[in-house]
């Protein structure tokens, strides 16, 4: 009986730990780790229609609770042409502040620039957080638009950017 208890709670316990989903809709699959949660949004078969109070389009966000600040991850799929979009420039309220410098990488899964600016609160009319801002390159006539922060007026420290990085490198294409 104790064996049957135990393997039990193996079984949650891993359950609950990360779960792989694969979104055909996106074109994306990804395995959230541990407290990260996601929430798809927009439409089925257009990616510029619908959406939530993020974006007018389609896309997925993750969120960690932190003390110092939820950390947030979300991303934009964009047909080849669209990456000219206003509307994927902001995350609800916040827009991306452009900058020149691009640093090159890549990841087990994308090759992107990279871009590290802050947010511009539209409502509030004032800088906001610290932000990173990922443009893969394009797979199969599409590409992703990652923003990455912490909801903390600090500049984000590398304990905070490994934690974003981490959720980003859960993201995989289909």
């Amino acid at each position: 009986m104790k064996k049957i208890i135990f393997l039990s709670l193996i079984v949650c316990s891993l359950s609950l730990m990360s779960q792989t989903v694969k979104s055909k809709v996106l074109k994306l699959k990804y395995t959230t780790p541990e407290s990260w949660t996601a929430n798809e949004f927009g439409g089925l078969l257009n990616w510029d229609e619908k959406g939530n109070e993020l974006c007018r389009c389609s896309g997925v966000s993750f969120s960690k609770p932190h003390k110092n600040g939820k950390f947030n991850v979300v991303i934009y799929p964009i047909a080849k042409g669209g990456l000219d979009s206003t509307k994927r420039e902001f995350v609800g309220a916040l827009h991306f502040e452009n900058v020149e410098k691009v640093e090159k990488g890549t990841n087990k899964n994308f090759s992107f620039e990279k871009r590290r600016s802050n947010f511009y609160d539209v409502k509030a009319k004032k800088a906001s957080y610290n932000c990173i801002r990922y443009i893969t390159k394009s797979t199969e006539g599409h590409c992703y638009l990652i923003y990455a922060w912490q909801e903390n007026m600090d500049l984000l420290n590398s304990t905070s950017e490994k934690e974003l990085t981490e959720m980003v490198n859960a993201i995989e294409p289909l």
